[in-house]
């Protein structure tokens, strides 16, 4: 693509190429570890208010009991001793004859139905209306008063409650005393309680976060006291070996089937061969014969990238001098099409990294190829310290493959020739650790980059 019709990827997205072949997983790992954390506080944190909320209740409803039936105890003891009063200065009055009595707890006045008005009464008895049974407050202490009606005149009686009230204060300072001491051992409770639940899910999360995509993933320990865990541990291994065995087989297939493709690949190029070495085909039939040829070529490459990619043992690593990898890339498939003057290599830098050869070689080939492909146009490529970026003047990417490069391989399988090549691309950026990015839009070219550093597959 042209710089006149798509620019260049912004060169702030050199930063990207600061990733290392580990980086995507390390980052996963720990974003997956973040979660798992995050989800045992929010466990931990429930439990606590479960905890919390329980002993709440509970220490309100004892006090609220406590109290009212404090309360009611203490107004029978009152009323119990109110009546004994009562009757004791019954017995001691004259039917005829005022009676007052006065002790440190106890003032009573009698005063017979003859002489009503002309007595005079207490000051703690004045300012109640007649009869009146109730508390009454005078200075510091605290009074039950009770005048009433009796066969023969009034009754005026006032116990001092002082002692109550103040044993009632005391009461209720100590369970204040008691509700905070609850309150705040509750607090520990939950915490440890909260914690030591949530730990077994918490050991557990851990676990499944490390395990990282391998051919041999290790499994998660099954040996928990809850039954619970014990199913979820145990049902996760066992996802964990149907994932390593369809992984196995799909791998299989692939290796089988790309080498059974690499005898008849052989057969054809083979044949062209032959074809050509005689020189007696028309120029019609030399230019369908080219179109063979390159159709071969781009087919066994896609399946040694293909043997390649499913072979996970660990590839050699060496020096790659890309600019030159990237010139014998153009060499090879422009003179094949013929297409030298439409592709235009600028060399901004030299860079060297350490990387396998040939992942390189095929990454730049499906690059290319797959430029050359979309456009009739120029294919510009650039190489900096940090980037290659191939762009072409073409229809541009459409959506499904931009959702491919982007990772999402789910339907690569539908795509076309184009979309193995795409999909062969973002394989070897994985595997070599690269960054691989695209711009442009659909139906204004498009450009595809790819990060890398100098330590960029090791």
């Amino acid at each position: 693509m042209a710089s006149s019709r798509v620019q260049p990827l912004d060169d702030a997205n050199r930063s990207a190429s600061g990733v290392r072949p580990n980086c995507r997983r390390d980052q996963l790992v720990i974003a997956k570890a973040k979660a798992s954390t995050e989800m045992a506080k929010s466990i931990e944190r429930r439990i606590r208010h479960t905890v919390m909320g329980a002993v709440a209740t509970t220490l309100f409803v004892a006090i609220f009991s406590v109290l009212i039936a404090n309360e009611r105890l203490e107004q029978s003891i009152v009323t119990l001793d109110m009546q004994t009063e009562r009757d004791f200065m019954l017995e001691l009055a004259h039917q005829d004859k005022p009676f007052q009595w006065t002790t440190a707890t106890l003032q009573a006045l009698y005063i017979p139905r003859a002489l009503v008005g002309t007595v005079e009464v207490p000051q703690i008895f004045r300012p109640e209306a007649f009869p009146f049974a109730g508390e009454i407050h005078s200075g510091d202490a605290t009074f039950m008063v009770a005048s009433s009606e009796t066969a023969n005149g009034r009754l005026y009686l006032a116990k001092d409650i002082s002692n109550f009230e103040q044993q009632e204060a005391v009461f209720a300072r100590f369970l204040a005393i008691l509700s905070i001491a609850m309150v705040i051992l509750a607090s520990l409770l939950a915490r440890f309680t909260g914690r030591r639940l949530a730990a077994p899910l918490t050991r557990m999360a851990e676990q499944i976060a490390i395990t990282e995509p391998a051919p041999a993933m290790p499994r998660i320990s099954v040996q928990y006291s809850d039954l619970e865990l014990q199913e979820i541990s145990g049902s996760f291994n066992r996802f964990l070996d149907e994932i390593e065995s369809y992984v196995q087989r799909e791998k299989s297939l692939l290796g089988m089937a790309s080498h059974e493709l690499r005898t008849p690949i052989a057969i054809i190029a083979g044949a062209l061969d032959g074809i050509e070495t005689r020189e007696q085909s028309s120029p019609t039939d030399q230019r369908a014969l080219r179109r063979i040829r390159r159709a071969v070529d781009e087919m066994g490459a896609n399946v040694d990238v293909i043997l390649k990619l499913t072979r996970r043992e660990a590839h050699a690593l060496a020096p790659v001098a890309l600019a030159g990898t990237i010139e014998d890339v153009l060499d090879d498939a422009t003179t094949a099409r013929g297409e030298r003057e439409r592709v235009r290599f600028h060399r901004l830098a030299e860079p060297v990294v350490m990387a396998d050869a040939a992942l390189v070689k095929m990454l730049v080939r499906n690059l290319l190829h797959n430029a050359l492909q979309h456009t009739p146009g120029t294919v510009e490529v650039r190489l900096d310290a940090q980037w290659l970026e191939i762009a072409d003047q073409g229809a541009g990417l459409p959506e499904p493959y931009r959702r491919q490069l982007a990772g999402d391989t789910a339907h690569a399988a539908s795509q076309s020739r184009s979309g193995l090549g795409l999909f062969i691309v973002t394989l070897v950026c994985e595997r070599l650790g690269w960054k691989l990015k695209v711009g442009g839009t659909e139906g204004a070219g498009m450009a595809v980059r790819v990060a890398f550093t100098a330590e960029a597959g090791q």
